[in-house]
């Protein structure tokens, strides 16, 4: 507590302009913004980052107090660039990797996307975006690692804190059919941001930089992994063990190949048996859904069938979601089961929005981020959990949501100077 004390300069304006969002919309919240940059001349930087993290973390919001966060993120953007200007935005960041996505995004959008003017200015998020949190981040590591890496702790663990105290008040706006969701509004996206969460912490962890004990940083990555449980969401929970199991597999390759085989009997017996169907606790594991990913394996081969249509570039960003609503409209009727909200797939989304060549694109700048990371091992299992995550969810094909900004964070702190060399291997 005494150490959080340090920021409370940060920590303080952010939650005075998200009061000011909560009660005027995104407007006061701007306005709030804009009025502390006049008078404050320091942390500036560390301000942007914390509320950039918690605006898009608050930014899926479609009910409830945080639904200015939606178009709030969108002036945080835009606040923050003409700020970041003055350091050289968009010279020797790593973000220019994804210029050529973006290129081929906006190329395939202005020339064949039916959204209109919203799906080009999405097109051009990856790369603001990107070239704001690889900034601010080099910036900061380069000024304090150490203050920076602690407060990233603080963000993330504040986030975290907030949303097991609201485990325990249950009501509409923080569970839904017995799924707890947060503060994200729904539980897959709470799980997702978790996750993301989870592998920063064991990223800052490795980089030794920090004042905290190895038993500060377990206590909140098992908290995570209960509250990941309790929202019920399967893909996010089998990707955080992934990502462990990797991490695990280097020194402990023969405890990982134990773990496994246990866990493997454990779901082959029970799931013969009537114990989970009579379990009440986990009922919200729906595990008789698991095949069919809660329906949403019915949607993947009609996007498939319209990828084929436009297999090399697509239709243009927002396309996924444009088609879906469409054929909703057209082959089904008004009321349908929510699986048919969305293609629930980043790959079939990105092939429907950018095409092969898009995907291509994306993978280059995807990898670029690999081969500039320090700690290869912790790369390979943050990939391994994108790879995951995104296959019962689309959040790879946008830049606006949660989840993007936290990915282009992790790489952004793996480009850092490694702090130990043991850990780089």
């Amino acid at each position: 507590m005494r150490k959080l004390i340090n920021y409370r300069n940060i920590f303080f304006p952010a939650v005075i302009i998200l009061i000011a969002g909560t009660l005027g919309g995104f407007l006061a919240s701007t306005a709030i913004l804009v009025l502390i940059l006049m008078f404050s001349k320091k942390n500036v930087l560390e301000l942007f980052l914390v509320l950039l993290i918690f605006t898009f973390f608050l930014g899926d919001s479609l009910i409830g107090p945080f639904v200015f966060a939606q178009n709030f993120r969108f002036a945080m953007v835009l606040v923050c660039s003409l700020y970041l200007l003055k350091y050289n935005l968009f010279k020797n960041n790593n973000a220019n990797y994804i210029i050529p996505f973006t290129i081929v995004a906006f190329c395939i959008t202005i020339l064949f996307s039916p959204v209109g003017i919203s799906a080009v200015l999405r097109s051009l998020g990856f790369w603001l975006v990107g070239l704001l949190i690889f900034k601010i981040v080099n910036l900061l590591f380069m000024k304090n690692s150490k203050r920076t890496s602690e407060l990233l702790a603080f963000t993330v663990i504040i986030y975290l804190a907030i949303n097991i105290i609201l485990m325990f008040l249950p009501s509409e706006l923080t569970y839904l059919l017995g799924r707890f969701r947060g503060l994200a509004g729904n539980p897959n996206g709470l799980a997702l941001i978790l996750i993301f969460s989870y592998a920063l912490l064991s990223l800052l962890e490795k980089r030794k930089e920090t004042t905290f004990k190895k038993g500060f940083f377990l206590t909140f990555k098992v908290a995570i992994f209960f509250v990941i449980f309790y929202t019920g969401s399967r893909t996010s929970l089998l990707s955080l063990i992934a990502f462990e199991f990797l991490l695990w597999y280097r020194k402990y390759s023969v405890l990982t190949f134990v773990m496994i085989s246990v866990l493997f009997f454990f779901f082959t017996f029970f799931i013969d048996t009537d114990f989970l169907n009579n379990s009440q606790n986990i009922s919200f594991l729906r595990y008789d859904s698991l095949i069919n990913a809660s329906g949403r394996v019915e949607v993947w081969p009609v996007a498939w069938e319209e990828v084929e249509n436009a297999p090399f570039f697509g239709n243009g960003f927002l396309y996924d979601n444009y088609f879906i609503k469409d054929y909703v409209l057209t082959n089904i009727g008004e009321y349908v089961p929510r699986h048919w909200s969305g293609v629930w797939n980043s790959y079939l989304s990105l092939l429907l929005n950018v095409g092969f060549i898009g995907l291509i694109a994306y993978a280059y700048f995807f990898i670029q981020f690999f081969r500039k990371s320090h700690y290869k091992n912790l790369a390979i299992a943050f990939v391994t959990l994108c790879l995951l995550s995104a296959v019962t969810e689309s959040w790879m094909a946008a830049s606006m949501n949660p989840f993007t900004p936290m990915m282009f964070l992790f790489w952004a702190i793996q480009s850092q100077p490694a702090t130990n060399l043991e850990s780089r291997l």
